[in-house]
C-alpha cells in the first residue's frame, strides 16, 4: 500500500495464497505489482518511501503495467480455480487493514470471500 488511509492510499502489490484447513500451502496465485505513477511514489510518506524502495517494490510498481482491474481478474481467477465464491476466509497480518482497501479498490475479489476472516 502507498499509506494506511484506506480512503486516500493506494495498492501497490497483491499476492494471494490457498492453504487447507490446517494452513498448510496448496498452490501460490499470482504476485502483481500495480502500475503506480511516479508522482503517487513520490507522494508517500518517508516509511513507504524507505521500504518499497529497500524492498524493491517501487520499481516493480513504477515499471508496471499491471492496472488495478487486471490485478483483480487475474487473482480471481487463480481463486476461482481452487475454491467456491463465499466459502473462504480471507487470512493474513493485519487483513482487517486489506480488506478496507479490497473493498473501495478491488471489490468483486472482496465480496468472493467469505465475511469472515482470520488475522
Amino acid at each position: 500500500m502507498t499509506g494506511l488511509d484506506t480512503d486516500r492510499d493506494g495498492i501497490l502489490e497483491i499476492a494471494t495464497l490457498v492453504t487447507d484447513k490446517q494452513l498448510n500451502e496448496l498452490a501460490e496465485g499470482p504476485v502483481l505489482a500495480i502500475a503506480t505513477p511516479l508522482e503517487r511514489l513520490q507522494a508517500m510518506d518517508d516509511w513507504n518511501r524507505n521500504q518499497h524502495g529497500k524492498s524493491g517494490l517501487w520499481q516493480r510498481a513504477l515499471d508496471s503495467t499491471v492496472t488495478l482491474a487486471e490485478a483483480e481478474a487475474q487473482t480471481l481467477a487463480f481463486l476461482r480455480q481452487w475454491l467456491p465464491e463465499r466459502a473462504s476466509p480471507m487470512c493474513g497480518n493485519s487483513i482487517c487493514q486489506d480488506r478496507r482497501f479490497l473493498y473501495r479498490l478491488m471489490p468483486e475479489l472482496e465480496r468472493y470471500f467469505h465475511y469472515r476472516h482470520i488475522d
